[in-house]
């Protein structure tokens, strides 16, 4: 025990450190919603204060520690709160880079400001004295630092627990609207919150710069072990978030012991990023799954016509085969740049098109730079099978990446890419099989071919640009496929994807990897072009760099891709200043804040410059002839039963004894005051939550622990209360995903293909229902830019596009007129009788309900009261007590009887 102890003292200290910026990292998440990535940046902020005050202007350490904790740390706290205000709706993918771009803009602004080649260092300024125990020295400063992280932690928990403040920012999350009624401010709330976590990690930031020589990038990458020690914490302990960053600073101390060489020397340094991959993968979901992000659109809703993006794409390229001609000594960093683009377009695909959030891109281009030099030259294969074989070991730790987004929400996902690309860098660059310790680099070798010169500095240029003008045309046919389909529509709402049938983790999975192996091909192209490369050239922090120009960069595929390549690569390249590159990860870091402050419309192409390229395209004159929509054939007869059905979130009984039947051939009728359990037994219905007990039936099979997608491809359809389109796809290309999203399946090969029968009997099924909704002089718009009733119309013709028998309409005339909700009954009555399709409606309009409906449930408090045929449930005095009430019955009888 006496070797251990200190050891085991020594982590203790920094596991405090840690536990205490981790404390102040779940403060401000678990009252903001938003993660804050740059978390890390502002320890950077307050440490460089107190050096400042402290070593430069010879301030004593008590008031240059007040200084930069008590002073930088709130107005820290007040800049955060105002910019996560106002990106708290604004989806993750653009939180993230909010957050990633300030801690661009510190790390790089740090630098510009300290001269980097400069060593400074802040002395120990707590007392010196010490006490011995085993025949161990303990400071008593160390110990000063362990308990104020304990007495801060415990201040905070008994806060939180206590006070009316405390309950107020544990509210202020879920429902500020709500706690405005009760008197609190929401606002007031979420500054306090932000002020203490910044004074938190501000904290960190001064107790850890005595440690190591100050430097921006390693004080940001040391407070990140807060993330490891938040997991511990799920995300939502001030306790247990503390004891988390104890465990990993004990941990990562003894392997300073245990493991001395090999890959797990590198064990200390990558602990809390394998903590934090451990607790997303083998945590209880229901622990780790909070607050659910939304998805905010990440594409843009317009692209220019295909005849626009062709002359356009064969004027770049035409442009690009006349670099060697005027290049000359930067003809390097033009093929680099090239060879770039396939990694921008892998992250672009990932990010933009499928709504999933990487940070770790960079890995997967060190892992195709090493796997290559290892295989043409050590194993000595042929050039391209060793190419092709670089991308695809990227593959299997793609999916193994995509796990977190598979499990939980997609901030996971965000932490879990950056936590490894950390530990790659730790932990493998330096080892044999990937850039070996040496750092003397890895050669990447040209082709030989006898046939065409490709070993001179042109030749491989050209070599490079076929390849990837190849590439980026699989990529576009990729986009116009199913999969392109299946993956907006993921972006836009993977809720109403599952609900269409498609299996979006197989969706998840596929676009990772398919990202993976084009990130690692395009990271070997652009090392051959280098001709040497080791692990320095792959800085994890470029990986957050790479994330940041994807979201700012407007455009979609693959024109972002090549902006975003030519401003990393080109710009230093022709910018030969010293400081040129630092400064262009401020402009990029400024940019990603200010992307994620503008509203959706202003991260669109310009409008003058959309109206004169469809202009000039001709855009609308000339369209498609749509196939022609035949009868839909009668569906096979069949039932949805529900049983004894109970839904239990936490204490409150949602649900309680729901048994229902709706039989195809029929509209049944679900109606009840608002909070009677309506939803909730839809969603149950449907699989989105699955029942407390009681069974959920189709045609007499048990469905109740099956996912939506199952239940879909099985014939259950449903719409949503709070409509889930795909804002960023056009009508047609909405209910289109109706028609085949069932037909992807398991089966990744199906997400991509399809015979061409079955795709002219989509395209047939997805005409019927949008003229049956009467959608066609809609059709090529984006559902974005339509009404709600037109919005409401969509959305049951997506239903009607699929192979569904049993259709789930939660409240489908919410916000139409009277004439709109007619014809929505009509529409409702003509595919029940045509062709045969059960439905089950929840809905408050009593007169469309009387209209449409053959029997009708009611429930109360999530307890049915009532069932029975319309005339029965209008003269029922428990339903008109607790629902109808006489004035709104006698109104919708008249309606009925007057239509």
């Amino acid at each position: 025990m006496t070797e251990y102890l200190p050891f085991i003292v020594a982590g203790l200290v920094t596991g405090a450190v840690y536990g205490l910026a981790g404390v102040g990292l779940v403060l401000t998440y678990k009252t903001s919603g938003v993660f804050n990535f740059a978390h890390g940046a502002l320890a950077t902020v307050a440490a460089y204060a107190f050096f400042v005050l402290n070593v430069e202007h010879e301030v004593s350490w008590p008031i240059a520690a007040a200084g930069a904790i008590l002073v930088a740390g709130p107005v820290m706290g007040l800049i955060l709160e105002l910019i996560t205000r106002r990106i708290a709706t604004a989806g993750l993918a653009y939180q993230v880079s909010a957050t990633v771009g300030l801690l661009l803009v510190v790390e790089a602004g740090t630098d510009l400001l300290f001269d980097p080649t400069v060593i400074r260092v802040v002395p120990a300024f707590l007392t010196e004295e010490s006490f011995t125990l085993l025949d161990t020295s303990i400071a008593w400063a160390d110990v000063i630092v362990f308990a104020f992280a304990i007495v801060v932690t415990a201040a905070l928990a008994l806060f939180f627990r206590v006070s009316r403040t405390g309950l107020q920012m544990r509210a202020v999350v879920d429902n500020p609207e709500l706690l405005s009624l009760f008197g609190g401010s929401p606002a007031f709330t979420r500054r306090l919150a932000w002020v203490l976590g910044s004074v938190l990690v501000a904290a960190s930031g001064v107790l850890l710069a005595p440690l190591l020589p100050l430097d921006p990038l390693q004080l940001t990458l040391l407070v990140v072990a807060a993330f490891g020690a938040a997991a511990i914490g799920s995300f939502s302990s001030l306790p247990l978030t503390l004891f988390g960053g104890l465990l990993i600073g004990v941990l990562a101390s003894l392997s300073t012991k245990w493991f001395l060489t090999g890959v797990l020397s590198g064990v200390p340094v990558s602990l809390p990023f394998i903590v934090l991959f451990a607790v997303l993968l083998v945590f209880p979901k229901r622990r780790l799954a909070g607050k659910a992000f939304s998805v905010a659109r990440s594409r843009p809703t317009w692209s220019a016509p295909a005849s626009a993006q062709l002359v356009g794409g064969a004027l770049v390229i035409a442009f690009l085969a006349t670099v060697p001609s005027f290049a000359g000594v930067r003809l390097t960093a033009w093929t680099v740049a090239v060879a770039s683009v396939l990694v921008f377009l892998s992250l672009s695909l990932l990010v933009r098109t499928s709504g999933q959030v990487s940070l770790a891109h960079v890995s997967f281009t060190a892992m195709g730079a090493a796997a290559f030099s290892h295989l043409a030259v050590d194993q000595e294969m042929p050039w391209l099978v060793a190419l092709f074989l670089a991308g695809l070991i990227a593959v299997p730790i793609g999916a193994v990446l995509a796990i977190p987004a598979i499990r939980l929400t997609g901030l996971y996902l965000a932490l879990a890419t950056f936590g490894f690309g950390i530990l790659l860098q730790s932990m493998f660059y330096s080892q044999d099989y990937m850039f070996g310790a040496t750092g003397l680099g890895l050669p990447e070798p040209r082709p030989g071919w006898s046939w065409v010169d490709v070993q001179s500095d042109e030749g491989y240029y050209y070599l490079v640009l076929g390849f990837v003008a190849i590439a980026t045309g699989l990529v576009i046919w990729l986009n116009k496929s199913r999969l392109g389909r299946l993956m907006r529509g993921l972006a836009d709402s993977p809720m109403a994807v599952a609900t269409s049938g498609a299996e979006v983790n197989v969706t998840r999975v596929m676009v990772f990897c398919l990202s993976a192996f084009l990130a690692a091909v395009g990271g070997a192209l652009a090392a051959v072009a280098q001709t040497t490369v080791n692990g320095d050239s792959y800085q994890p922090l470029t990986s957050l760099v790479f994330f940041v120009l994807v979201m700012v960069v407007l455009g979609g595929e693959p024109w972002n891709a090549v902006i975003a390549s030519a401003l990393f690569f080109l710009v230093p390249a022709y910018m030969e200043t010293g400081d040129i590159t630092t400064w262009t990860q401020v402009g990029f870091g400024v940019a990603g804040v200010v992307i994620a402050l503008l509203p959706a419309a202003a991260r669109e192409v310009p409008r003058p410059i959309r109206e004169l390229v469809d202009r000039v395209s001709r855009r609308g004159r000339r369209t498609k002839a749509a196939p022609v929509a035949g009868q839909r054939p009668l569906v096979e007869a069949g039932t949805l039963e529900v049983r004894d059905l109970n839904v239990r979130f936490g204490g409150v009984h949602a649900v309680d004894g729901v048994s229902l039947s709706a039989p195809t051939g029929s509209i049944t009728g679900l109606i009840g005051p608002n909070g009677a359990g309506k939803t909730t037994t839809f969603n149950a219905c449907s699989g989105i939550n699955r029942p407390s007990s009681g069974t959920v039936c189709l045609d007499g099979h048990n469905v109740s622990r099956r996912g939506p997608a199952y239940r879909a491809r099985r014939g259950i359809g449903r719409t949503f209360q709070k409509m889930e389109l795909f804002e960023s796809l056009t009508v047609r290309e909405n209910v289109a995903l109706g028609a085949e999203a069932a037909r992807s399946g398991f089966n990744p090969l199906s997400h991509v293909f399809s015979n061409p029968v079955r795709s002219r009997r989509a395209a047939a099924d997805t005409q019927h229902a949008i003229e049956l909704c009467a959608l066609s002089e809609l059709a090529e718009r984006p559902v974005s830019a339509l009404s709600t009733g037109q919005r409401r119309l969509v959305e049951l013709a997506r239903c009607l596009a699929g192979d569904f028998r049993i259709l789930l309409l939660d409240e489908p005339s919410s916000g139409l007129d009277h004439a709109e909700t007619e014809f929505f009954g009509t529409i409702l009555k003509n595919v029940v009788a045509e062709r045969g399709l059960g439905i089950l409606l929840v809905e408050h309009d009593m007169s469309l309900v009387l209209d449409v409906c053959a029997y009708i449930y009611v429930l109360d408090f999530g307890k049915p009261i009532y069932d029975g045929s319309p005339e029965q449930v209008t003269a029922s005095p428990i339903v008109r007590a607790a629902y109808l009430g006489d004035a709104e019955v006698e109104t919708a009888i008249e309606l009925e009887v007057t239509a």
